[in-house]
């Protein structure tokens, strides 16, 4: 799994930038790091643009300190339930990885009740089994650091592993330019591979994008609560049951619109997610760039999001790719979401 924690997105952007040469027109990296492939409209110039997004860091830690004994204390990017972390293995990025895991004292050697407790992750620590002097000089502060787990394929071709958020986002671009590089769309579309969304209050890397290509409309492909035990009806979607498309104050009803029209001349189960405080996406900056952007997000059903075993279903992801296409291929090259009302 590529690592690409907040800041730090240059190997996971490599090898994206791979992947989406093999269809786009060109492929670009700007000032901030985010990764711009274009497939160029079959209309006459000047063509609209359509900016596609999906997030391609992940969540992680960076290293807060070294301690007496080459114990390391992480500070968080992105946010994880601290619940999950105990026991886990985890990479250390420098310049040579290193291994290592989340120490916690044993049962029997914890006072009465110690156990219940939820440690945040602040006083959790790392520990490589190596010297202090060496782990001083690998891994200084500021060094990021991921979890280590391998895909676990599970029943009905399933798969649950760390970065499905917003990795799966970045399959459904790449097989969106699969299929408008055959089927070329009237307008010009941008798939941008973003960076830096994981930060939760500004997503640096949506909002610069937008404000460069300047598009007249955008679209953010992320991951959307997947149905689990205990979750409250209404908080999330079912694996399986197609994309999930959000419905809210950060979303234009003309775009919603649209791609349930597409979802159903692709006679196509699309599930409706409300979002009436925002989306929590790269959709939240993309709306608000320049003059404002009529903007839509399109879910992927993901349990167990922020966590190591972040589960999808493979068929969800490619729904997603196939009502995004069908959609911006069939888009009128007049389309516009501003009306003139005299």
């Amino acid at each position: 799994m590529l690592p690409g924690t907040p800041g730090h997105e240059q190997a996971a952007a490599r090898e994206i930038e791979r992947a989406f040469s093999l269809y786009a027109d060109r492929v670009e990296r700007d000032r901030v790091g985010n990764l711009r492939a274009w497939i160029d409209g079959a209309g006459d110039p000047p063509r609209p643009r359509a900016l596609l997004a999906a997030h391609m860091d992940r969540i992680g830690f960076l290293v807060k300190s070294v301690e007496p004994g080459g114990y390391l204390r992480l500070t968080e990017l992105g946010g994880f339930d601290p619940r999950t972390l105990l026991g886990k293995e985890v990479l250390i990025h420098s310049k040579t990885p290193m291994a290592a895991v989340f120490g916690t004292r044993p049962p029997h050697l914890q006072k009465p009740g110690e156990s219940d407790r939820v440690l945040p992750v602040e006083e959790l620590y790392l520990d490589t089994g190596r010297p202090e002097r060496e782990v001083r000089r690998r891994a200084p502060v500021g060094t990021p650091v991921t979890l280590r787990q391998p895909p676990v394929p599970l029943l009905g071709g399933r798969l649950a592993a760390p970065a499905m958020d917003d990795r799966a986002g970045i399959v459904v671009l790449l097989r969106t330019l699969e299929t408008l590089s055959r089927d070329r769309p009237a307008w010009d579309v941008v798939a941008v591979a973003t960076v830096e969304e994981e930060f939760a209050a500004i997503c640096f890397g949506a909002r610069t994008a937008t404000e460069s290509i300047d598009p007249q409309l955008g679209i953010a492909i992320d991951v959307s609560h997947g149905d689990m035990p205990g979750a409250r009806e209404g908080d999330t979607v079912p694996l399986g049951g197609g994309p999930s498309l959000c419905v809210g104050g950060n979303i234009h009803p003309k775009v919603v619109e649209g791609l349930r029209a597409s979802s159903r001349a692709l006679g196509m189960t699309v599930q409706i997610e409300g979002c009436p405080m925002g989306s929590s996406t790269d959709a939240m900056d993309i709306q608000i760039a320049r003059e404002g952007v009529p903007t839509a997000v399109i879910g992927i059903p993901c349990r167990y999001m922020h966590t190591g075993i972040e589960t999808v279903e493979p068929r969800d992801v490619d729904a997603c790719a196939h009502l995004l296409a069908h959609y911006l291929a069939a888009l009128p090259v007049e389309w516009r979401a501003t009306e003139v009302l005299k």
